[in-house]
């Protein structure tokens, strides 16, 4: 077989015999080793592939693993060989009736690196799934599972479903959350996978051996680069910690506004109420000033007026300077009323 018989070949060829010294090549087949058909002479030309080739103890280890499996007709034997920063598929066949073997190099160096890139790409996508702390799981069109989170394995443990991400490869969505069985899945595949829409689900309450656990769920389209949705992604987050800290939040929003509208109070208490009190204190004591000759009655009485307007005006003191809410029972079973603390005797008798 010479090289005109190789010519419309569609990719480089060379043929070698039991020493794999070539027998004929094409000119792609010449050009993978770097020769070029500067001399008009073939054999010329197959020295110059035959040096190039005995610098290339891989090619010679696989072409000679390839001619022993491929003794049989028909059958054909391929591998990789890489030369400089190129990178060839190459399929080795019997040469028909010449003893020997027929070898195609097809150039995949863009492929592999195409390969190479997308698994780069793939691994670092999931290093950074496995890196968000929110539950992910990816769905194909038929909501069947291709890949699932850490997160995710975590937040089903804790409500004891004890399944991994690789058991959970093709499984259907519902089928893996089967305490979700109330979810409308086929209204949520229709909202997601063919109007193309996000569904939340409303916050969810899980009973699970560490208390009751809350969670929101959101489906969200996944599309490819035409924007063609081709499956959907559901994220999962556990927001128990959140909603504890809202209602404390809101706990003490209504404890402030409570505290506000007593000290609001308390000011017009003080303004509509102290003032008159102010002006009874001091004429008791104006009247305990007087000359001896009170009688012991009425001097008690007028005591106890002025520790009565003192204890008052402790009160709105009190209610106007609280900075927290304490009740306690005013009538068994029946109305509350705010603990602001008790006057001492010797506050009273400070007050004296």
């Amino acid at each position: 077989m010479d090289s005109n018989a190789l010519r419309d070949f569609p990719c480089a060829v060379i043929v070698v015999d039991e020493a794999l010294s070539p027998l004929a090549a094409n000119r792609e087949g010449i050009s993978v080793f770097g020769v070029r058909a500067q001399s008009e002479d073939p054999g010329e030309v197959l020295a110059d592939v035959k040096s190039a080739m005995e610098g290339e103890a891989e090619l010679a280890q696989q072409l000679r693993r390839a001619m022993g499996e491929g003794g049989r007709p028909g059958r054909v034997t391929e591998f990789r060989w890489g030369r400089g920063d190129r990178i060839y598929q190459v399929r080795v066949g019997p040469a028909g009736e010449e003893t020997g073997a027929i070898a195609l190099f097809t150039d995949v160096t863009q492929q592999v690196r195409f390969e190479e890139t997308r698994e780069t790409a793939r691994r670092y996508l999931e290093d950074i799934l496995n890196n968000i702390q929110a539950g992910v799981v990816v769905m194909n069109r038929d909501m069947r599972i291709t890949n699932m989170n850490r997160a995710q394995e975590e937040v089903l443990h804790r409500m004891e479903i004890w399944i991994n991400w690789i058991e959970a490869i093709g499984m259907p969505i519902d089928e893996l959350l089967t305490k979700d069985a109330d979810l409308p899945w086929e209204e949520i595949r229709v909202q997601v996978l063919e109007k193309g829409e996000t569904y939340t689900a409303p916050k969810r309450i899980y009973t699970t051996p560490d208390g009751d656990t809350i969670l929101t769920l959101e489906l969200t389209p996944l599309r490819d680069q035409q924007g063609e949705v081709i499956g959907a992604v559901q994220v999962t987050e556990d927001v128990t910690e959140n909603v504890r800290l809202e209602e404390e939040l809101q706990a003490a929003e209504l404890v402030a506004e409570r505290l506000e509208a007593i000290r609001e109070t308390a000011v017009t208490v003080n303004h509509e109420i102290n003032n008159p009190l102010m002006s009874i204190l001091a004429t008791a004591q104006t009247l305990l000033m007087a000359p001896k000759g009170l009688d012991a009655a009425i001097e008690k009485k007028l005591k106890r007026i002025e520790t009565d307007v003192k204890r008052i005006a402790e009160v709105t003191k009190r209610l106007r300077t609280a900075e927290g809410l304490k009740s306690e029972e005013y009538i068994a079973d029946g109305p509350r009323m705010i603990d602001i603390g008790e006057i001492s005797e010797a506050d009273e008798a400070g007050q004296g």
